[in-house]
């Protein structure tokens, strides 16, 4: 093992982890669908407007790499995002083969309604918690993340 130490793995622990991970996945997903659902827009469509909202104008190819699918996949979700004016499609001065994604106004105003309700959800949810409890929630979450993305070539 790389860089680090063989554990004796306690398998039922991680096994229920991954239950538990699993569990939580689909259940954040339903009360996702739920809250995007008044405004049109799927899971997808909310991750694509995170995205945009938070690196500002993307290539279409960056994106597609960000959420794990082919650019050709990306074209289906965003011609929705286009249609509804969320998003603005133009191809780029240097390279008119790039084709860059940029929120509009009416995206960045739909993201911060949109944004306002999910953390409220959320927030019902996350409130079991207290102050550190969540940050040492989210920094064993991040190194889990990490040590599974690391691995993941070796797969």
């Amino acid at each position: 093992m790389k860089g680090g130490r063989k554990l004796d793995v306690k398998w039922d622990t991680t096994n229920q982890i991954e239950m538990s991970i699993f569990s939580i996945r689909r259940k954040l997903r339903a009360v996702v669908e739920r809250n995007l659902e008044p405004y049109g827009l799927t899971p997808p469509h909310f991750y694509i407007l995170t995205i945009l909202k938070q690196q500002g104008t993307v290539r279409v190819t960056k994106l597609a790499d960000y959420i794990n699918v082919k650019p050709s996949a990306i074209t289906v979700l965003m011609d929705r995002l286009v249609e509804m004016e969320y998003v603005t499609r133009s191809h780029s001065v240097e390279d008119r083969r790039v084709v860059m994604l940029e929120l509009t106004p009416k995206g960045n105003d739909l993201f911060a309604k949109v944004l306002e309700k999910h953390n409220e959800t959320l927030g019902t949810f996350f409130n079991v918690f207290e102050d550190q409890e969540l940050e040492e929630f989210k920094d064993k979450l991040n190194k889990l993340e990490q040590a599974m993305s690391a691995a993941s070539d070796s797969f």
